[in-house]
């Protein structure tokens, strides 16, 4: 009884976007629970909803689901990262981060006018490239912002960030592929 009430009551959102990428086409698994791979990104006061491993040629290789429960006047939190791991190993102080930044018409509530592509110090042409690539662009004016970071300690690679504050966010093939190559761009810095 407690487990039919515990599976009612469970966030679905790390099945549900396996189910859209398997509509897509995209050859994707359910990881079991308490891998390693869920404390990446994972800070103490969020949760990991679970991994789903891509198991095709793309270079991202799985998703994290993270979530943070709302509170009494703040609404919960999804965040998707999408791993690339790299065999080439980034020291700290090249590290990269680029975020995008949605410029509306009217702050909270406008139609998204432009899309601010902001480095760090190490990013700009990373930046400049996302910039000039109106599918990119186009890409964080319907998803929300992204961030892309290169990540160091237990992982080599970049994480691709997408944070929602609405649960069940869907991807279409286009989105994936243009996903992908955000991924490949970072692969060839």
């Amino acid at each position: 009884m407690f487990e039919k009430l515990k599976e009612i009551f469970r966030d679905k959102s790390r099945d549900n976007l396996f189910k859209n990428l398997l509509n897509i086409g995209i050859d994707c698994e359910l990881a079991k629970r308490g891998t390693n791979e869920e404390k990446l990104f994972n800070p103490w006061h969020r949760r990991s909803l679970g991994i789903i491993n891509i198991n095709s040629d793309y270079p991202i290789k799985y998703i994290n689901i993270i979530k943070q429960d709302g509170g009494k006047n703040n609404p919960p939190r999804w965040w998707y990262f999408f791993a690339i791991p790299s065999y080439e190993v980034i020291p700290k102080n090249d590290s990269i981060e680029v975020k995008s930044i949605r410029k509306k018409s009217i702050p909270v509530f406008g139609k998204v006018e432009s899309i601010i592509w902001e480095p760090n110090a190490n990013s700009n042409d990373l930046a400049e490239r996302f910039a000039l690539d109106d599918d990119i662009n186009m890409l964080s004016n319907s998803l929300g912002n992204i961030k892309v970071q290169s990540l160091h300690d237990n992982f080599s690679g970049f994480s691709i960030e997408l944070e929602f504050k609405i649960r069940n966010r869907y991807l279409n093939f286009n989105q994936w592929e243009i996903l992908n190559r955000i991924a490949n761009m970072c692969l060839e810095l």
